[in-house]
């Protein structure tokens, strides 16, 4: 009976954990009154001092909101466009800051750098790697020769086979590598980059801030000068 009772609770252990809740889905809509949409996206825009600032939540893409934003300069000056000088602040119901907190906007140039770093790094490995293989082989030939000309079949066991396991690990390097160009590529054309924007001109391009779930709105700064064009979105919560 203990052991129909142990068997039973099991189960329900293993049933159980392997039962995972579906999370909600995000949306930011915006509060503006005054939208475009463009193929499924809702356009708002704000602007300060002639610099015009249009934009539109795209998606989640785990762990951050990305953005599509177009910023046209219409002043009678240069305006520096920087994505790491943007922000958001996650507000609650009552339209106010959350814990004051504001959550800086994803710096492209800083990621791609990262990038840039960890595609060395990889480099270096795939170098040693190559060491490793030819090591490997050399080891695996000395030993298959000093087995096949010893007479003694205990030392049969003697023989290595380094060389698969040396090529794996090369291997996962490769595709290591290739994951990183690709995300590296995926920055560089997608993001809004930092670039001085001459007067009559547009720049566009996604910008990422890291989710505030709990959050009831999500307000997105981006600096002018001294002051800030402020664009709301109201969180919407979907259960699957």
């Amino acid at each position: 009976m203990k052991q129909s009772t142990y068997l039973f609770f099991c189960i329900c252990l293993i049933f159980f954990s392997s039962c995972s809740t579906p999370k909600n889905i995000l949306r930011l809509k915006p509060q503006s009154e005054k939208t475009s949409w463009f193929y499924g996206q809702e356009f708002t825009d704000d602007s300060v001092f002639g610099i015009i600032a249009k934009v539109a939540f795209d998606e989640v893409q785990q762990p951050w909101y990305a953005f599509d934003v177009e910023i046209t300069n219409r002043s009678n000056m240069d305006y520096l466009v920087d994505p790491s000088q943007m922000f958001i602040v996650p507000l609650n119901g009552k339209g106010e800051p959350m814990n004051g907190d504001t959550i800086s906007i994803v710096d492209p140039e800083a990621k791609i750098m990262e990038l840039d770093r960890k595609l060395s790094i990889n480099a270096s490995n795939q170098k040693n790697q190559l060491g490793l293989s030819l090591l490997a082989a050399g080891i695996d030939i000395a030993t298959g020769i000093a087995v096949m000309s010893d007479d003694n079949p205990k030392n049969d066991n003697l023989r290595t086979d380094l060389l698969p396991l040396a090529m794996a690990a090369g291997a996962e390097n490769k595709f290591q590598a290739m994951d990183l160009n690709q995300l590296r590529d995926t920055w560089k054309s997608t993001t809004l980059r930092k670039t001085t924007l001459e007067k009559g001109y547009q720049i566009h391009g996604k910008i990422l801030a890291p989710i505030s779930p709990d959050a009831s709105f999500i307000q997105l700064n981006i600096p002018v000068d001294n002051d800030l064009i402020r664009i709301n979105f109201m969180q919407v919560k979907f259960i699957p």
